[in-house]
Parts: C-alpha cells; structure tokens; sequence
C-alpha cells in the first residue's frame, strides 16, 4: 500500500549540490516512480468498490498533482534560459513546510493572475495601434507649429 514514507524520496533534490545531469537522472526517476504508483492506484481502484474508493481517487489525484510539480520541475531545468540562481527550493513545493508550500503557490496564483491581465481585447489593440501613433506624431510636431507661430516669416 502506499505510504506517505514511501510517497516522498528521502533526498530533498533542492537542498543538493546542482548537477543538470543528476537533477535531470534522479527527476526522472521520481517521475517514473510516480507514474507507477499512479498505474498501481488505478488498476487498484478498478478492483475495489467500496468505502476506499474515496481514498483512493484521493490519493491518485494528489499523486498526479505532485506528478505535475515534478514535470514542471524537470522542464525549468532542462530549460537553457533558466537563471542559475533562482531559488529551485520553490520548484518541489511537496518538499517544502505547509506554510512555505502556500506562499509558494500564492506567488504561482499572482504570476499567473498578472500574466493573464496582460491579454489585450480588440479594442487596446486598436488604440495601442492608432491612437499612439496619432499621439506621437502630434508630440512630435507640435514644437515645429509653436516654432513657426512664435516666429513668422518675414517678406
């Protein structure tokens, strides 16, 4: 049966010296270890009806959850433009305290919540696209007009 013992790896992969090739390897491996429990709870659901069957969706669902953390764990640092000094503590929030886990998911919320703010509608479209350009070119002649109404040519 699965434990929370046996859910969760003993190294924190965080706390340990960064080495791409032995994140990427022991990543992957925690990965696959996940993926299996996920397929073991599934077929274990499939045979079972009865009052465990809340339990076990429950824990599959967080086994997939934590499967997705990991995932997305592996694409930063597989990733090239990944800062080398960001702080890979907040990329495994299963390892982390209960507290730490919801700043950390609060700041994911902001970030999401700031980028998807960012969509523009039609409608700033069109004014980033005629109105600022309209706008920029009055600033920019408006010197030469005040310029040529304060000093008039003379015949």
């Amino acid at each position: 049966m699965v434990t929370k013992d046996n859910l969760r790896s003993s190294e924190n992969p965080a706390k340990q010296g960064w080495d791409s090739t032995e994140s990427k390897k022991s990543l992957m491996e925690r990965i696959r270890d996940l993926q299996h429990q996920e397929y073991s709870l599934q077929a274990s659901i499939t045979k079972t009806t009865g009052p465990n069957y809340r339990k076990l969706l429950e824990e599959k669902d967080r086994e997939i959850e934590e499967l997705m953390h990991y995932k997305e764990a592996y694409e930063a640092l597989k990733s090239e433009n990944e800062e080398k000094n960001s702080n890979t503590y907040a990329r495994f929030p299963f390892n982390q305290s209960r507290k730490h886990r919801t700043k950390t998911m609060e700041k994911t919320v902001y970030q999401y919540q700031k980028i998807s703010e960012a969509d523009l509608t039609p409608s700033e479209v069109l004014l980033f696209f005629v109105a600022c350009p309209l706008l920029v070119s009055l600033l920019i002649l408006l010197p030469f007009v005040l310029f040529a109404y304060a000093y008039p040519r003379t015949k």
